[in-house]
C-alpha cells in the first residue's frame, strides 16, 4: 500500500480538508474518501509529491532506526513482510519509504531480505547484506540485525566525535583567513599611501606584504579562480594511484591526526570482524568484507597479504603480526581469541579499547592542537607586526628627529 495526499470537501460545505490516506492505488484512495462523504478534489502519491530539490538519500540515522526496529519486530514473531510494511509507515524519509516498498514487493515475489537489498548498494553496504544473509542462513536474523544496529550506532558515535573535535581547529583556521583578508584588502591599502609619502626605504617584509596585497587586489579575478583550480587539480591527483597512495600515507603519518586515524581504523576493523565472526561467516570471506570498510590503499595491500597468508593455512593472528600497520596488541589478542575459541569476544574487547582511545584523543584534541595553532598564529602576527609597525616606528623616529 502507498500513502496518498488528498484535498476534499464535505458535501454542501466550503471548508477545504487536507490529509493522507493509505490505499493500493489512486482509484482506491478516491473510493475510500467518497465512502466518508467527501467530495474529492485532488489525490496524489505522497512519494511523488516530494520537492524536486529533496535529496534522495538514506542517512545513517534512518538505517539505524530501521535495523533496530526490524530486529525487534522479527524477534517478537512478526512476519518479515508485515514488519517492513510497518517500518515503511513509520519512516519519515520518503525515499526510504519507496525503497522499503520495493523490497517488500520483492520478498512477496519470493526473494530473501538480503537479496532484496542488493538493488540498493548506496543504502545497504556489502557488510550489511553479508551479515543479513548469514542471519537468514543460520536462523539468527533478529540477533544479527541487533548486532548491525549496535555496530552502526558505534560508527555514528565515532563520526560524531571526530566532527566535534574538528570544530575548534576549523574555527581558528577560518578566523586566520578572515584576518588575512581584512589585512590584505583593507588595512594595507590605507597604509600604503602613508608609507609612500614618508619617502623612506621600506623593509623587505613590508615590501613583500604590500606586493602580495597589491597582487590580490589587482588580479583577484585571476588569483581566486586559479586557487580554486589548483584545489580541484589536487583533488583529481589524489584520485590517481600515486596521489591516492600519498594521501593515504599522509592520513596515517600526520602528527596528532595520524595516530587518531590508525585508532579509528583498528576500532572499525575489530568491531566489524567480530560482528562477521559472530554471524558465522568464514574468516576469508570476513576479511574480504572488512577490507572494504577501511578506505586506505596501504591497509588494502596489508589485507591482501593477510588474506593470502590465511588462505595458505596460517592463523589470522600470525598473518596480522607481520603487518606493521597493525599494532602488536591486535595480533596478540587475536591469538588469544583463536586459542580460547572465543575470537569474536576478544575482537569486541579490542574494538572497545580503541573506541576509548579515540574518545580520549578527540576530547583532548583541542589541547593537543592548541600549541600548534598558537605557533602558526604567532608567526602570522609576528610577520604582520614586523612588516607594518617597523616602518611606522621608523617614521615616528624621523619625525621626532
Amino acid at each position: 500500500m502507498s500513502t496518498y495526499i488528498y484535498q476534499a470537501r464535505h458535501l454542501g460545505e466550503k471548508t477545504l480538508i487536507k490529509g493522507e490516506v493509505e490505499a493500493e492505488s489512486v482509484g482506491e484512495a478516491g473510493k475510500k474518501l467518497r465512502t466518508q462523504g467527501l467530495l474529492v478534489l485532488k489525490v496524489s502519491d505522497k512519494s511523488r509529491s516530494i520537492s524536486f530539490f529533496s535529496r534522495k538519500k538514506v542517512s545513517l540515522k534512518d538505517r539505524i532506526i530501521f535495523t533496530r526496529q526490524l530486529s525487534v519486530m522479527i524477534r517478537a514473531g512478526l512476519p518479515i513482510i508485515k514488519a517492513l510494511e510497518a517500518l515503511r509507515k513509520q519512516s519519515e524519509n520518503h525515499y526510504f519509504q519507496e525503497i522499503i516498498t520495493e523490497m517488500t514487493n520483492a520478498i512477496k515475489g519470493g526473494q530473501t531480505l538480503s537479496k532484496s537489498m542488493l538493488r540498493y548498494p548506496h543504502v545497504f553496504s556489502d557488510i550489511y547484506i553479508a551479515v543479513v544473509r548469514a542471519g537468514e542462513e543460520t536462523g539468527q536474523l533478529s540477533n544479527v540485525l541487533l548486532t548491525l544496529a549496535e555496530q552502526q550506532e558505534k560508527e555514528a558515535d565515532l563520526i560524531g566525535k571526530i566532527k566535534s573535535a574538528m570544530i575548534y581547529p576549523s574555527v581558528i583556521l577560518c578566523t586566520l583567513l578572515g584576518v588575512a583578508f581584512l589585512i590584505i584588502f583593507f588595512v594595507l591599502p590605507s597604509l600604503q599611501q602613508i608609507f609612500a609619502d614618508s619617502g623612506q626605504q621600506l623593509p623587505i617584509l613590508t615590501r613583500m606584504l604590500l606586493g602580495t596585497s597589491n597582487a590580490f587586489r589587482k588580479f583577484y579575478y585571476i588569483i581566486f579562480p586559479a586557487l580554486i583550480g589548483i584545489y580541484f587539480l589536487i583533488k583529481l591527483w589524489f584520485k590517481t594511484p600515486k596521489g591516492q597512495s600519498f594521501y593515504d600515507h599522509l592520513k596515517t603519518t600526520l602528527p596528532i591526526f595520524g595516530p587518531l586515524t590508525k585508532k579509528v581504523y583498528m576500532a572499525r576493523f575489530s568491531r566489524t570482524m567480530a560482528m562477521l565472526v559472530q554471524a558465522s561467516l568464514p574468516i576469508l570471506q570476513s576479511l574480504k568484507i572488512v577490507q572494504k570498510t577501511i578506505s586506505n590503499v596501504h591497509y588494502n595491500d596489508a589485507f591482501n597479504r593477510i588474506n593470502k597468508a590465511v588462505e595458505s593455512g596460517k592463523p589470522l593472528s600470525e598473518a596480522i603480526d607481520k603487518e606493521r600497520l597493525f599494532p602488536p596488541m591486535v595480533s596478540q589478542l587475536t591469538n588469544l581469541g583463536e586459542q580460547s575459541g572465543n575470537l569474536e569476544s576478544v575482537l569486541l574487547e579490542v574494538a572497545n579499547f580503541y573506541d576509548k582511545e579515540v574518545d580520549s584523543t578527540t576530547r583532548n584534541l583541542s589541547a593537543l592542537l592548541e600549541p600548534l595553532l598558537m605557533i602558526v598564529m604567532g608567526i602570522g602576527v609576528g610577520f604582520v607586526v614586523a612588516a607594518v609597525l617597523g616602518p611606522i616606528y621608523g617614521m615616528v623616529q624621523n619625525y621626532g628627529g
